[in-house]
């Protein structure tokens, strides 16, 4: 914290930086450093790009702010939850043009080249960004808001205590003794899904083909919105695998979600051994955990299912004769 502080307290202008689509982590890591800078008399903001995630909305509400969704002019960029510059291309080519300085707080799969050029990185191998953010602050004062924020990203991020039990729990349990409040926490991670997102998961399941390797499961889909949402839905039912395709115009985006066994059993890394090989031969740009992760392809006009595939098998060690696609309709 002693180094954070030294540099923060150089920069007058600041913006923190949640990824697109903003989860109740990354607000919620966000928010606890707004109200830190904020103490310290430094002008802040909290800037969304692209989205926020419907699940977020609950506590978005409770915390009264409005996260700018358009990069605004700062001094310093403060990264959080975010692994790689090229999640948030705009953000990417103004600190490029500009020369702008930023720091990184996260907890994924790190990209090297935006390690490198980070005047500040403070990487850890924790459930969630609110985790190490809490750790970082604990020592100052912190508002009744800004608990529920880290705690509510705790809870969602570690998938209510399974992801790093240990560390997560007494973090949380820390954060409680402070004052934050439990059940306040939980009620904002307890959504009823709009219309459209139902929608979503529904035709994510009724598009489905599934493929079995070994004893895994892969399911892959195609929907046109909520593709994190139906990903983690088919997680839920029973894939080991779930990969959500969203066709544009102008892009090809895949959601991955792998289940934390899988993960476990065979060292499946999406970052490593999906996003990065195809970001590589479709000049896309993505970034996220091992087992939570999602990407931009550019350079490609339909969705690479095979491709997929063949990064499963060649991670498995496994030939194509071991791939079967299963007849859902039997």
């Amino acid at each position: 914290m002693s180094d954070f502080l030294s540099l923060i307290k150089n920069f007058k202008h600041i913006t923190i930086v949640c990824h697109p689509n903003a989860d109740p982590d990354s607000l919620g890591a966000a928010y606890a450093l707004f109200s830190i800078l904020k103490s310290f008399e430094i002008i802040a903001k909290i800037y969304v790009p692209e989205s926020i995630n419907s699940i977020s909305n609950p506590l978005l509400e409770y915390l009264n702010i409005n996260p700018i969704m358009e990069l605004p002019e700062s001094d310093l960029f403060i990264l959080v939850d975010v692994s790689s510059l090229d999640q948030i291309s705009n953000l990417k080519h103004y600190i490029e043009n500009n020369n702008i300085p930023y720091i990184i707080i996260d907890h994924h799969v790190s990209d090297m080249k935006t390690l490198e050029k980070a005047k500040l990185a403070i990487i850890e191998d924790s459930s969630s960004t609110c985790e190490i953010v809490y750790k970082m602050i604990k020592d100052y004062p912190i508002d009744g808001k800004a608990l529920n924020a880290l705690l509510t990203g705790i809870i969602y991020d570690s998938k209510r205590f399974l992801i790093k039990p240990k560390s997560s729990f007494l973090c949380a349990c820390e954060l409680i003794n402070r004052g934050a409040d439990l059940e306040k926490a939980l009620q904002f991670l307890t959504l009823e899904l709009e219309f459209s997102e139902r929608i979503a998961k529904l035709k994510g399941c009724a598009r489905i083909k599934l493929f079995r390797i070994s004893s895994w499961i892969i399911a892959i889909t195609h929907v046109g919105a909520f593709e994190a949402s139906v990903a983690r839905s088919l997680i839920d039912i029973g894939a080991d695998i779930a990969l959500v395709i969203n066709t544009t115009n102008e892009y090809v985006r895949i959601t991955g979600r792998v289940s934390e066994s899988f993960h476990c059993k065979t060292g499946f890394n999406l970052v490593e051994d999906i996003i990065k090989p195809l970001t590589k031969s479709f000049n896309g740009q993505g970034g996220g955990h091992a087992t939570a992760a999602t990407m931009h392809l550019f350079n490609i006009n339909e969705a690479p299912i095979s491709k997929l595939l063949d990064l499963i098998l060649n991670k498995l060690n496994l030939p194509r004769s071991s791939l079967l696609e299963i007849d859902i309709k039997k």
